[in-house]
């Protein structure tokens, strides 16, 4: 009886020692939320085209279509967006530049703010516009590319040098859990190549909440 009681007891402090091993064991770590969508959005953008790009749309102007621009970020959070130059692109063109009227953006868009950290340059002169400086990326009509990357801020030119990253923002169906009414938030690395973060990122919502069109600011 002695001994079968020894036993029981060293089943029981051996269980215990097992228990806190694995307790201890790290975890594998899991993937972001949406890393794989995201991922794919950053190998795809660019053949949606920019939403400012002119020169990608049948001619509806009388005069020669512009390119897209480099712009300042209105945004003065530094630790996003703020700061930088950004170009914009969208899965659905049409649905993006309507959102003043439309007020919702359709199930399945998706807006990617393609960043750079601004450089002063002495390439063009401060509020200048040279089309010799556009840069263009051969293609068909669907793929080809066009893109000034230069900027005026307080007076003085700046150009579209080092990339600082892609601000993506998909839109899910508003039931999705972890997202912000359908909304998910995602920042992918300048290489396009590791998901930083994403869902409901605080950083992109206390901004985005505020905008008048279902979190879009619009064009």
């Amino acid at each position: 009886m002695h001994r079968s009681r020894l036993s029981l007891l060293a089943i029981g402090v051996f269980g215990v020692l097992v228990l806190s091993l694995l307790a201890d064991a790290p975890k594998p770590k899991s993937d972001p939320p949406f890393e794989k969508e995201l991922l794919q959005v950053a190998k795809n953008y660019k053949s949606w085209g920019r939403v400012d790009d002119e020169m990608r749309w049948a001619p509806y102007l009388c005069r020669e279509p512009n390119p897209a621009m480099a712009r300042f970020s209105s945004s003065g959070d530094a630790e996003t967006h703020g700061e930088k130059l950004y170009s914009l692109f969208a899965k659905n063109r049409k649905d993006y530049i309507e959102i003043g009227k439309t007020k919702s953006a359709s199930v399945g868009q998706v807006i990617v703010k393609e960043s750079w950290i601004p450089q002063e340059t002495a390439d063009v002169k401060p509020g200048a516009f040279d089309r010799k400086g556009v840069i263009h990326t051969s293609g068909g009509k669907t793929d080809a590319d066009h893109f000034y990357p230069f900027a005026t801020k307080a007076g003085r030119a700046y150009k579209a040098s080092k990339r600082a990253g892609l601000f993506v923002m998909m839109k899910l169906d508003p039931k999705t859990a972890g997202t912000d009414d359908g909304w998910v938030y995602g920042t992918i690395d300048a290489e396009g190549q590791k998901v930083t973060s994403a869902g409901k990122v605080e950083s992109c919502m206390k901004c985005h909440v505020d905008a008048k069109f279902d979190r879009l600011f619009g064009k």
